[in-house]
């Protein structure tokens, strides 16, 4: 299935939307008659989407096309044309799909690496957080409990001042 190139002809019947082609053509073009082609001007890059009718009396390097048509993708008579199978549909949402499953999994794969190194990052991070938490409070349990004693020292001290030398806490 390949694109072709034909030289336009203008149809000596107004048949808007439908083409006559030679039907040794349509192998080229991986159809069979009364399928969809899209004519195409290489220009501008309009194109209009038409039915296929095989024909005999066209000659092999032409194809037959409305004026309706011709004026819709800006050609003449004499003109060359490149003419492409219309995917269908059901084809057209095929791929689309498979592209999108194909998308979602390297997505997916991304954002499951981000999600497992951000992890590994918050652990790394709460793990030093709790290290550093640990040294402070024993810092601050070793200075509380020296101000404790010094603390109990000095209460003692004013208690023995207060009641005398003599009595015994």
């Amino acid at each position: 299935m390949q694109d072709v190139r034909l030289t336009v002809k203008k149809r000596a019947f107004p048949s808007h939307g439908r083409v006559r082609l030679n039907a040794a053509v349509l192998p080229d073009l991986g159809i069979s008659e009364g399928e969809h082609v899209d004519l195409i001007h290489e220009i501008t890059k309009k194109s209009v989407s038409v039915t296929v009718i095989a024909d005999t009396m066209v000659s092999p390097g032409q194809i037959r096309v409305s004026e309706e048509d011709l004026k819709a993708i800006g050609l003449a008579e004499g003109s060359e044309v490149l003419v492409r199978r219309t995917i269908p549909l059901k084809e057209q949402i095929s791929k689309a799909a498979g592209d999108a499953q194909v998308s979602l999994a390297v997505g997916t794969k991304k954002l499951d690496a981000a999600a497992r190194k951000t992890a590994g990052e918050v652990s790394a991070g709460a793990s030093s957080a709790a290290k550093a938490v640990t040294k402070e409070t024993k810092k601050a349990t070793k200075s509380i409990g020296k101000a404790a004693g010094k603390t109990t020292k000095d209460v003692k001290k004013a208690v023995k001042k207060a009641t005398g030398k003599g009595d015994d806490l």
